[in-house]
């Protein structure tokens, strides 16, 4: 924290700051069925955005630790092309969304460090987005904002302003601290319980397989459409509205792709179900059987844990190693859109040592990192 107040005395001439925090998130369970209308199990982890920041009037001055700093006029809280896919863009977005729901907005300077290492699936945009929605809600709304209301203002920065499409997943991830078993039947109001991580000799490690995400959006996009193709032969909109039994009944009308992925939503539907029960009830093996299970089903119906039949490198092969490693004794699955990127394992502590140096011997200490269960979600420190 010296280093970063340091920093920004450097920036601004001024000691006098606020320090905020935002985590970023991970998927526990819930592998591709929000755009379905699902059930999910995210968690917020202890990587971080760290921010000192000092009310302005209705300027946002905002540097980040090796990154160009920018500016955004609150005056104008219209779209700006040129900001598609940059960070102003986030800012902008969320300002003009809790404007219009009838919240105060105002400027600020900020810097800000992170350790939230890119291409992980661990979320940074959706953290930047609640850090600065949380500054809003701290500087100028005295705490009032709720967390959804946070989390919607996140998504809908990524969504109109910065050009991604999402769900909410990633926002609530973030935004609500411990662990989150998220109900999306009504996306637009989805249910949202926290419970806390029991399992204190388990360990959560993110591992970074490399390959790129870049020419993978047509197989990331292919999914939901598969999906949809079942629901519609059901006579539904969304996967949520059928049933495995009605699924049954017709899968002679659809592909093998759109029946595999839509039996993959239903089992992963079950496996957060029973995965929340068991974290209430302190059932570790029930727990790690959950993720086993989400793991199988994406290897053989998602069939999104490597691209065609590219074996070497993939996620796929990051949790063969892992489970070897591990023996029987923990449990490991994709993280995020699958295809590339990255896994994340739960690793009891009598194996933690030789699996983080095994697993960093294959892809690099820096692509291997133990993260931890935060309480908290954006907060002022």
């Amino acid at each position: 924290m010296k280093e970063l107040e340091k920093r920004y005395f450097e920036i601004f001439n001024e000691k006098n700051a606020y320090a905020f925090s935002c985590g970023g998130r991970f998927e526990i369970l819930g592998n591709h069925t929000d755009h379905n209308h699902g059930l999910c199990l995210a968690a917020t982890c202890n990587l971080a955005i760290t921010a000192l920041v000092t009310p302005k009037e209705e300027i946002v001055r905002f540097h980040s630790e090796g990154f160009d700093p920018f500016f955004v006029d609150l005056k104008d809280l219209s779209i700006h092309d040129e900001e598609t896919n940059h960070s102003p863009s986030l800012v902008r977005g969320v300002a003009a969304y809790l404007k219009e729901h009838g919240y105060n907005i105002g400027g600020f300077d900020a810097y800000s460090v992170s350790n939230i290492f890119k291409g992980a699936g661990v979320s940074s945009s959706a953290a930047f987005e609640l850090l600065v929605a949380e500054i809003f809600n701290s500087l100028y709304n005295d705490n009032s904002i709720p967390k959804i209301v946070l989390a919607k203002a996140g998504q809908y920065a990524e969504n109109v302003y910065f050009g991604k499409k999402s769900g909410l997943l990633d926002q609530v991830g973030v935004g609500f601290g411990n662990i989150s078993y998220i109900d999306f039947k009504d996306i637009d109001n989805p249910k949202i319980e926290t419970v806390d991580f029991p399992f204190k000799h388990l360990h959560f490690v993110i591992v970074n397989t490399g390959g790129s995400h870049a020419e993978l959006s047509d197989l990331y996009s292919q999914i939901p459409q598969d999906m949809y193709e079942a629901a519609h032969a059901m006579g539904h909109n969304f996967l949520i509205e059928g049933s495995p039994d009605e699924l049954e009944k017709v899968k002679d009308k659809i592909s093998l792709s759109s029946y595999e992925r839509a039996l993959h939503f239903y089992g992963e539907n079950s496996r957060v179900t029973r995965a929340m029960k068991a974290l209430k009830n302190k059932d570790e093996k029930e727990f790690l059987n959950c993720i086993l299970g989400s793991r199988e089903s994406s290897c053989y119906l998602l069939k999104n844990m490597m691209v065609g039949s590219n074996y070497e490198g993939s996620p796929l092969e990051a949790t063969d190693l892992a489970l070897e490693i591990m023996k029987g004794r923990g449990a490991c699955k994709i993280n995020g859109g699958g295809f590339a990127g990255s896994i994340i394992c739960v690793v009891p502590e009598e194996c933690l040592k030789e699996f983080l140096d095994k697993m960093s011997d294959k892809y690099g200490k820096e692509n291997v990192v133990e993260i931890y269960v935060r309480e908290t979600g954006p907060v002022r420190l």
